[in-house]
Parts: structure tokens; sequence; C-alpha cells
């Protein structure tokens, strides 16, 4: 049955073949198909900023996101070292950095952050990688100008703008199930003015799981005795994972004057909708399908009809003086989402409704001041609003929460010994709540009255520095110590049964060390050491005295361990490059139950292989990444009797070849899970089996 999904293939692997002896040397100098939006950079003079070098920094190229076939920001996060992207509940992925989970790191759009209010994070498969430049990410985030809430680190997405040569492609894919792609883009400059368009649609009914998952029963409700609605049974089956499907119309638009070369203006849009389903977990644990019958219904088998991001941005840079260059961000990011909760797996009867609406407000400022040659000055200033509306069901009133956040920073930079640079910051970083309110049921969830709860104010100071030196030979060691916080988000200050207003900041120190050196210009290498010492950790696994679980900081956690960089250049047009990361994870609360932490994998590998053949201009992508085991869920002082959940290790392979057809077109055969391999990177969640894709691509 599954051979017959991909006779679709067999035209277009015939036009590989026929079209070999149309592939076309490409000019000498090619012009630039777009060009960097360097209004994204967080730093304003980013080339020259040696404040990157004394972090642990990756950087993932267009060309990166081309090779390993990735069609959205959490694919092309999957295999960047130190990175780990699970899928579990709201067929959403989850992206860490070093063990922080989303929620704890800053990812920002050219430089404007991007989450819904409640959470604090979004589905980054929302954003198509057709516009994205370049992606920053760094470890340990040790530059105080990205503001706050970067505790463990920052994902900057750098996004395109034209170049000089008018730019036009479109490209269409497909794959199993009813699976398809169509992107187009255009963009060009007129003298002083220039554009960036694109839309991206896609659509699935689905995917398919391994042949080797095995069906087994889960546990359907409160428990998983006989009552209401009925225990424990299989939901899912072989094949096809139910209520996997989705559809997507994203809009990216950029409008830019550029008077001179020291000056730049631009207004930025995104339209993301997406209509997406929430495949149930298969676990056989209690509680892996809730339903509470005597409050606003809510279970796991759910669907998202409207899950909507758009955006207005206005950046502007300015040199004023030789010496001064300054930048600004003015920022209106709207989210909105639905979901509609079912009474089982058949998904037919509808049971509540409910509805997020967030909206943040925000703008930031930066100025670069160089009074010499050897030394620069970095300002920069945030200040943000976020507001979240929700309502549990339709007959409920909205809740509404509003808070602000605000950061000064200053950075100094200086160059006092050659090839020595020192950086050092502080920032002082406050969080006002300005409105809470929820509204009370009672015992047959009928509204009842609606509590306010009174302001309040957290703030912090958090200073680093940081060095780096290089070498003649051009190895280079660097080495930084920041300390870090993150503000409680809306929904754990307000949101749940008991709010609870009066959280703390989560701080954190974080410490990195690193070497990296060329070894002649056929390879190059690189080792960072990091360590983390967290405290004030936001959660609910509480020591029991607490009598009922809320959120309160509490947790105490060390993460430590080191990365291992290598890439190597044998032969024209080959490259080799391998990624190691060592993690160790220690829970060190008072109280605790375990020592260990979830979602942290001790072992990840990550190895790419690229090669394009001479005359033919094939190229051959092939990708490997290993996970090791990690805990799903474990014994906490509020639960010491939960069960332990730990997935099993996982090596998923990848594959693409690509063949340019004249000199106008691209067609590629791409397969992901080649190994067709059953994995769960969170417990109860089946990842894709193999699956394969078709392409073809134009570009004027």
């Amino acid at each position: 049955m599954k051979k017959r999904k991909f006779l679709f293939l067999a035209p277009l692997l015939c036009l590989f073949l026929f079209n070999i002896c149309w592939a076309e040397e490409p000019a000498a100098n090619p012009a630039k198909e777009f060009e960097v939006y360097n209004l994204g950079e967080i730093v304003v003079s980013a080339e020259k900023a040696k404040v990157k070098d004394v972090a642990i920094v990756n950087e993932i190229t267009a060309e990166d996101i081309k090779a390993t076939n990735s069609k959205t920001l959490a694919e092309a996060l999957f295999s960047a070292p130190g990175i780990r992207v699970t899928t579990g509940a709201k067929n959403a992925p989850n992206v860490s950095i070093h063990g922080f989970a989303q929620h704890r790191i800053l990812v920002l759009i050219d430089g404007v952050p991007y989450y819904e209010t409640r959470y604090g994070s979004l589905d980054l498969n929302q954003i198509p990688t057709e516009n994205i430049a370049k992606i920053e990410i760094t470890k340990g985030a040790a530059s105080v100008l990205y503001g706050a809430n970067s505790l463990g680190g920052v994902i900057n997405v750098i996004t395109k703008k034209p170049s000089e040569k008018p730019y036009t492609s479109a490209s269409f894919e497909i794959s199993e199930n009813d699976t398809y792609r169509a992107s187009a883009t255009h963009g060009m400059k007129a003298g002083i003015f220039n554009y960036w368009l694109n839309y991206t649609y896609a659509k699935s009914e689905g995917y398919d799981l391994s042949d080797d998952f095995e069906p087994r029963p889960s546990c359907v409700g409160n428990n998983c005795s006989a009552s209401y609605p009925r225990g424990s049974r299989i939901i899912q089956g072989k094949g096809e994972r139910i209520n996997s499907d989705y559809e997507s119309n994203n809009i990216w638009a950029k409008f830019g004057i550029e008077p001179t070369k020291d000056s730049e203006y631009y207004v930025n849009f995104h339209f993301l909708d997406r209509d997406k389903a929430w495949a149930p977990s298969t676990s056989s644990e209690r509680n892996a399908i809730r339903y509470f019958p005597n409050r606003p219904a809510f279970t796991n088998f759910a669907r998202l009809p409207d899950y909507i991001d758009w955006g207005v941005d206005l950046d502007a840079r300015q040199k004023v003086h030789d010496k001064l260059t300054l930048k600004a961000k003015l920022f209106y990011h709207n989210h909105t989402d639905d979901l509609v909760s079912y009474y089982d797996e058949t998904y037919s009867e509808e049971l509540a409704l409910s509805n997020y609406k967030d909206y943040i407000l925000g703008a930031s400022f930066f100025a670069d001041y160089q009074p010499v040659d050897w030394d620069i000055l970095r300002f920069s200033v945030h200040y943000k609003k976020d507001n979240h509306e929700e309502r549990a069901d339709e007959y409920l009133p909205y809740d509404e929460s509003t808070s602000y956040t605000g950061s000064v920073g200053v950075e100094n930079e200086f160059n006092l010994v050659k090839n020595l640079s020192v950086v050092a910051g502080i920032s002082y970083d406050w969080f006002d709540v300005d409105k809470g309110e929820s509204t009370e049921t009672d015992s047959s969830g009928d509204f009842d009255y609606k509590i306010e709860y009174p302001t309040s104010r957290t703030d912090t100071f958090n200073p680093m520095v940081g060095l780096t030196y290089t070498f003649s030979d051009a190895t280079k060691i660097f080495g930084s110590v920041a300390h870090k916080t993150r503000f409680p988000n809306l929904g754990e200050l307000f949101g749940g049964d008991q709010p609870n207003p009066d959280l703390e900041a989560e701080k954190s120190w974080n410490y990195t060390v690193g070497i990296s050196r060329p070894f002649s210009k056929y390879a190059k290498a690189g080792l960072s050491v990091f360590y983390y010492d967290v405290e004030d950790m936001i959660t609910k696994d509480t020591p029991p005295e607490l009598a009922y679980p809320y959120y309160v900081n509490y947790d105490k956690v060390q993460l430590y361990g080191f990365e291992v960089n290598a890439e190597a250049y044998p032969l024209d047009g080959l490259i080799l490059r391998v990624d190691y990361t060592f993690e160790e994870a220690e829970n060190r609360s008072e109280g605790r139950v375990s020592d260990d932490v979830t979602y942290v994998p001790r072992h990840k590998v990550d190895a790419g292989i690229e090669y394009s053949i001479p005359v033919v201009k094939t190229r051959l992508n092939f990708n490997m990444t290993y996970v090791g085991p990690t805990y799903s869920q474990l014994p906490t002082p509020q639960r010491p009797t939960n069960s332990i959940l730990k997935t099993s290790d996982y090596t998923i392979f990848d594959a693409k070849i690509t063949q340019p057809i004249w000199k106008y077109f691209e067609a590629y055969v791409a397969c992901k899970n080649i190994l067709d391999k059953n994995y769960e990177p969170e417990y109860g969640y089946p990842n894709p089996g193999r699956s394969f894709w078709a392409g073809l691509s134009a570009k004027f």
C-alpha cells in the first residue's frame, strides 16, 4: 500500500536523468539573489561586534536550510548543535537550548520578540523558511543588549531583503497523504526604494507513522476506571497518525527606503494563518487524555481551526555622526487561537470552544558610540506591553491580564591589546503587572464572579563580562560570565485554578569558555564548555505542604556540558560536518524526590555530508541526528508516586538530491527518516515515519 504512494516520484526521477545534460556552468561571479536584512541584528554595527565572539554562537544559513530540506523554522533548528526540537501536545514543536525550554529563551524575528503572552512561546512551524537569510543561535546569551528574558539563550531569525538584481522565484513540492506546498517570492530595488514579497501555502492530510509502531491502549479520562468517558482503549492504530492534518497561509512583506549608505527605514509585515489538528497522546499512563465533567470542558481530542499571528514592525537606522549610529524598532504583534474540544477520537461531537486573544506592543532603541578606534560603547532600551485575554468556553466572559517589561543596558567593548577584546556590560530589567483577573465558576461550571488581583513589580540587575583572544595562527579562545533572568509569563501568574501574582524572576549565572582554530584551509574545529546555575525556577512541582499545586519560584537546577564542532573540506565541492553535545542536568531543589531533570538528553550528535558532483552540478546532501534517552516524567515533591517515563534514544537519517535544470530551474527529491525509525521525542507522541518529497523551483 505504502509503495503506491511513491509512484509520483517516478516522473521526477526521469526528469533528473533526462535533464542532467541541461545543467549549465554558473557565471563566474553570479549576482546575489538576496541580501541579509542587517536591521534584524541586535547590535547596530554587527559586523564589528566582538560580543558575539565571547559566547557560544552558531549560525544556520539559507544554504544550510536548503540542504536539509527544512520547510519551517522548527525543522531548520532540528539538527543545530545544542538544540533539541520535539513535538508533543497541540502538534507544536518545542525548541530548547542546552535544556532551557522555549519559554525560557528569546525567539526573535529580526530582533523583535515572537511569542504569545500566556505561555511565552509560539508554534515555530508557523514560520516558513523562504524568507530566512540566516538564523543566529546564541547560547547563554552573554550580551545585555537583548534585554530581559534571555535566560538560556537567543534564537534570532534574520530575514532576506532584495539585492541589486531583481529576483522572482516560485516552487512547488509534493509528498504522501495529499501533502503539498507552494511558494512565490518577488523582490527588487528601484533607486532608494526596495521591497520583498512572499506567499507560501501548505496543506497536508496528515503523516504516516513508522511501520514499526505498535498500537497500545491509552488512558481516556481522569482515571482509567469505567467512569466517563470509559477508561482505557486503543485510539491510535498503525498507518496514518490520527488528527495530524494542517493547512497554512503565510504572507511576508518588506518595504524599505535607503536614502544613503548611512540611513535605512523599513516596514515589515507578516500574516501567518494555520488550521491544525492536535494528535492525541498514545500513552498508557493515567491522565493521558483528560476530561473534566463539572467544569468548562477540555479534552486532548481537539483542533485549532484558527491559529493566527500577524504583526507590523518599523525599523530605522541613522548614522548621525562619524562616531554615533542610532537604531530604533517599533512593533505590534497579534496572536489569536481557538481550540475546539471533542468528546472522543471520532472528532464528531464538540464539547467546548476556548479562545485566546493576545498582543504585544513595544519599542527598542540602540546606539553605538565609538569615541576612539579601540573602544565602542553600546546602549539599549527595551519596553513592551503584553496583553492576554482568554475564556475557557463561549458562555464565559473573557479574563484579561496585562504586564509591562522594560530593560536599559550599556555595554563597552574595548581592545587595548592587539588581538584581545574585552566586553563588559550591565542591564537593569523590570517587570510590572498592571492587571490580572480571573473568572470563578461554581461546581456546575456556571459563571459565578470575577476576581481582580493587585498590581506588582519586580526588577533585577544583570551584569556580564567576556573576552576573546586571537593568536597569530587564527586560534581563538573566549570566555564569558553573565547573569540572566526571566520574568513570569501571564499564564504562570494568573492561569489555572490558583493564580500567584507574587512570582519573582527566574535567575541564572551562565558561564562559557571555548577554543576554535582552523587546520590549514581544509578543516576547522572548536570546543565549548558551558555551566548554568539556575535558581527560583517557576514550577508547579512543589513540596506537598502546598495543599494545591500552583506556580511558585521553587526549582534549582544545574546544567553543564560541552560542545565539539568540526568541519572538513577534503575535496572541491565536498563538505563534512559533525557536532557533538554532551550535557548533564541535575535537580538541586530542596526537598526534591529525584536528581534527574526532564527533557534534557545527555548526548546529541549532528552530522552532515554535502557533495556537488562536477560538470552535472548534482548536489547530494546527507544528514544524521542522534538524540540520547530523555526523561518525560519523574516523581516530584507534589506527585512522589509519578511513574518514571523515559523515551528511548533515536537516530534519524535524511537525504536530498538536487539537480539544476537549465539556468532557471531546479528539481529535487528528498527523504526524511530514511530508516523509518519509530521514535517518540516526547512520551506518547510518536513522530512521522519515512516520508518522501519531490519538488521543482524556478528562479529568474
